[in-house]
């Protein structure tokens, strides 16, 4: 009995490794939570900025959608100027949401600090837009000035906020998908294997 409970207990397979179990949706919510390092955050922040693509995605986007904005404007009805007009409510207008949920779902960690840095860019192009190119959006109720102001001070707090929850979001699907993380177990034994392989060699 003691031998034939240690086979099951052995891999069916020469280096595989148990298939994470799934767990439950509530389970995977809570978990999905991180509490705020802010020390590290800040530390880990020029990594991230320069070595992922969480932070330079989203700013080009909401360059690329600003330029747009000045050059094809959004008051058209063509396809052009519909599309213009699209990015420029999720990327340039405040609160830009787009750009910040992608730095967030892109983010390794310190979400809540990219958000921050995209709203900031953000807030920035509806500057020059509501500035200079006031005729190529719709009217605003306010002056220029103002909305500017304004944007400095929405873009990042809402910026902080919705990249934190696109990285709970992130870390939510990846615990509740039991088939996401045999993927990732997959691809950690393969790389351990290609390195043990080269390492022989």
């Amino acid at each position: 009995a003691t031998s034939r409970t240690a086979r099951a207990a052995r891999p069916s397979a020469a280096g595989s490794t148990p298939t994470p179990p799934r767990i439950g949706i509530g389970q995977a919510f809570r978990l999905s939570f991180r509490p705020l390092d802010l020390r590290g955050d800040v530390a880990a922040f020029p990594r991230i900025a320069t070595r992922t693509k969480a932070l330079w995605v989203p700013v080009a986007l909401t360059l690329a959608a600003t330029v747009l904005v000045a050059v094809v404007g959004t008051n058209g009805t063509d396809l052009v100027s519909v599309l213009t007009n699209f990015v420029y409510q999720y990327f340039v207008f405040t609160p830009a949401i787009g750009g910040v949920f992608i730095a967030g779902f892109l983010a390794p960690r310190a979400s809540w600090l990219l958000g921050i840095v995209v709203g900031l860019v953000a807030a920035l192009c509806f500057s020059i837009v509501v500035m200079n190119f006031s005729a190529q959006i719709p009217p605003i109720s306010t002056t220029p000035e103002q909305a500017a102001s304004t944007a400095f001070v929405v873009s990042p707090l809402m910026g902080a906020l919705f990249a934190s929850a696109a990285a709970w979001y992130r870390r939510f699907l990846a615990l509740s998908s039991p088939n996401r993380a045999r993927q990732a177990a997959n691809a950690k034994r393969s790389n351990g294997k290609s390195r043990t392989a080269n390492a022989r060699r």
